[in-house]
Formats: C-alpha cells, sequence, structure tokens
C-alpha cells in the first residue's frame, strides 16, 4: 500500500471547504466565482480526463442566443414568458463570458449570426415571428431591430447583429489560468466514483477526498453520479474541411431549429449537428462517430453549401452534452452537502458562466459553515 506523506496530506490530501465534479466552464467559473465571495476557501476542481473533455473544448464555439425557429420549437413545451427568460440567460451569459476573460483571451469576433432557408415556407414562418423576438431582445438589451432578414449567398437568412464566435480551447486556457490564479486546486484524471457525506470517494484504489460541500458539474455525464436526474448526455459530431479557398460562408450558422450548425474556421468550413435524424442512437454519453450523421452533414455541405468535391473534411470528433426535457438547467440542492448545476443543452458557451453564478449563490459561504 502507498500510503500518502506527511507533505501530500498536508497539502494535496488536506480537507476543502468545496469539491466540484467536472473542470468544464460551469465547474472552473463556479470554483472562480466562489474563491471571489471566499477568498480563504480551500476549492478543488476533479476532471477525469487529462484536459476538460465534455463539450467546453468540443464544441463549435458559437456565442449566440440561437434561432429564431429554435425559440418557436421550443415554445410547444414552455411559453413564451420561459422563452423570453432563456433568452435573458444566453444574452446574460455570453457578456459575463466576455467580461470575465477578455475579448482577446477567447479570441472573440463578431461577425454576426445568421439562421438560413432553404425554403420559402420555413423563411416565411419566421419573418413572421420577427416583430416579437426583437421587442424581447430589445427589453433585454436595450438594442432596437437586432434580428433583420436579409438575403446571403442565394438563400433567405435572419441575420442577429449582437452573436459571435470564439476559441473554446483558448477559452478554457483563459479560465484555467485564472481559476488556478485565484488559488484553486485543479486535478485532472480524476474519476469520481461516488459523492459522500463528508467528500467524495474516487475510483483510484477506493481513496477519497474529503469537503464540506460538493458540486456536481459534470453536464452530460451526471447520470453516472446521480441516477434519478432528468438529464439525458446527447453526442454531437463536429467536423472542420481542409482549406477552402474564397470560402464564402462568414460568422456563425443555424439551419433546421438549429440542429445543423456550421462556421468559418478561418479558411475552412466547420460544420457539426445533425442529431436529430437518429436521436435516439446518440442519446449516449461515450465518444465516438455516427456514419449516418457524418454522411448528412457531408451531403449537407455538398448539396447546400457549395463545398467543393475536391475538398474533404480533415478533423471530426464528438462532444457530450447534458439534455433537460425542456431545456432549462438544472440547479438544485440535492441534500445538505451536494449541489448540482447541469443540463445545459447544448448552449454551455452561452450560459455555462450564468449557470455557475447561480450555483455559487445555492452554496454555502465558509463563514456561514463554520458557525
Amino acid at each position: 500500500m502507498k500510503n500518502a506523506s506527511f507533505w501530500e496530506q498536508d497539502t494535496f490530501n488536506h480537507s476543502f471547504d468545496l469539491i466540484i465534479i467536472g473542470a468544464g466552464i460551469v465547474g472552473l467559473s463556479s470554483a472562480l466565482f466562489f474563491k471571489h465571495r471566499n477568498p480563504d476557501a480551500r476549492v478543488i476542481v476533479l476532471d477525469k480526463g487529462s484536459i476538460p473533455e465534455g463539450a467546453s473544448t468540443r464544441n463549435a464555439g458559437f456565442l449566440c442566443v440561437g434561432s429564431i425557429t429554435e425559440h418557436v420549437a421550443d415554445m410547444e413545451k414552455e411559453t413564451p414568458e420561459n422563452i423570453k427568460k432563456r433568452l435573458q440567460r444566453r444574452y446574460r451569459g455570453m457578456q459575463l463570458l466576455r467580461e470575465t476573460l477578455g475579448d482577446q483571451a477567447i479570441d472573440y469576433q463578431n461577425c454576426g449570426g445568421y439562421e438560413l432557408f432553404t425554403e420559402q415556407k420555413n423563411f416565411g414562418k419566421a419573418t413572421n415571428q420577427l416583430a416579437r423576438f426583437n421587442k424581447w431582445m430589445k427589453d433585454i438589451t436595450g438594442k432596437k431591430d437586432v434580428y433583420q432578414a436579409e438575403r446571403l449567398n442565394g438563400y433567405n437568412v435572419i441575420y442577429n447583429r449582437l452573436e459571435g464566435a470564439i476559441h473554446p480551447g483558448k477559452m478554457m486556457q483563459a479560465l484555467i489560468a485564472k481559476t488556478q490564479a485565484a488559488g484553486v486546486h485543479i486535478r485532472w484524471n480524476t474519476n469520481v466514483k461516488k459523492i459522500k457525506k463528508s467528500g467524495v470517494l474516487l475510483s483510484e484504489n477506493d481513496s477519497s477526498i474529503s469537503g464540506d460541500q460538493v458540486l456536481v458539474a459534470s453536464n452530460g455525464f451526471t447520470r453516472r453520479l446521480i441516477k434519478n436526474i432528468t438529464i439525458k448526455p446527447g453526442r454531437g459530431l463536429v467536423m472542420v474541411s481542409e482549406p477552402w479557398p474564397g470560402m464564402p460562408w462568414v460568422g456563425i450558422f443555424h439551419y433546421d431549429r438549429g440542429y445543423v450548425y456550421f462556421r468559418n474556421a478561418g479558411d475552412r468550413l466547420l460544420l457539426g449537428g445533425g442529431r436529430n435524424i437518429a436521436m435516439e442512437e446518440e442519446t449516449k454519453d461515450q465518444f465516438g462517430i455516427n456514419p449516418g450523421i457524418k454522411d448528412y452533414l457531408t451531403n449537407f455541405a455538398r448539396q447546400k453549401l457549395t463545398l467543393p468535391e475536391g475538398i474533404s473534411f480533415e478533423y471530426e470528433w464528438s462532444g457530450i452534452m447534458g439534455f433537460t426535457p425542456t431545456k432549462t438547467p438544472i440547479l438544485q440542492r440535492i441534500n445538505d452537502h451536494c449541489v448540482v448545476a447541469a443540463g445545459l443543452s447544448g448552449m454551455g458557451i452561452a450560459i455555462g458562466m450564468d449557470v455557475a453564478q447561480t450555483a455559487v449563490g445555492l452554496l454555502s459561504d465558509i463563514s456561514s459553515m463554520n458557525n
């Protein structure tokens, strides 16, 4: 048996005020905000990967509030007032991300967002909603005519001038650096097996880390630890093409209620989504490439986006998201020592920091714990 040394026990294995499971945008942001409120707190973030590997570094890098057809479709499950609150959370989260890390650190591009339409009928239905959504966005942002109907590359589009693109890898590097500079411990390759009243049990040798509070921020992997939670994992495919000279798609784009999304990554086409053609198959938390979705996206790129036949997709990967039945994230206290902040439903970049800020509000400050 390898016993812990005196030095290890006094530093790495010391009891913590807060243990956070998951080093994605929600977990790290929660650690950062908790330290801002409690400078003397001992906080540790645990992640099962060598880098954040769920969705925070594996997404398309959209800083957006979403497309009009997505919101209209969601009104079949939620009230208009709740959709407006969702828009508010997404916009607030976007601003918080930029303020916390800075535009340069996340490689922010104020390129605008577009919803692409290939059928006149769907475009007509969406434009009928322009007045409603422009009023909502003015109420939320104070800015007029956020959405505008336009033409681009031969298609009808609805343009949102407040949306933009970021580099997820640079964003997470900046967040990791800022969190560590605040005095937060981050431990990689550490898989949590079970949450206990006194902390967490690890998979490796059934060792444990003790702590007063636990925040579960593992998003699509949450059901591995909390079985009865209403969060389903969702696997998403993203591909990046070889360089495309004169690539005509500059900005971030949504298609078909947001199920397909694409953007330029320099002179390359980044394309992702397509879960809706194999929804049940993609409700899983294992990484992998679905050949049917890959073919669907490739055909979309060739037929709708005019990707030349001589240019193939050079990169492909999957990410694991966490979805709730209504897309509203779960933010709740499970018991007196555990809080859950998960189920970001594919919008982690936009709402991650806002969710983290709310989660910290559910945690107890160390001064109250010591009283």
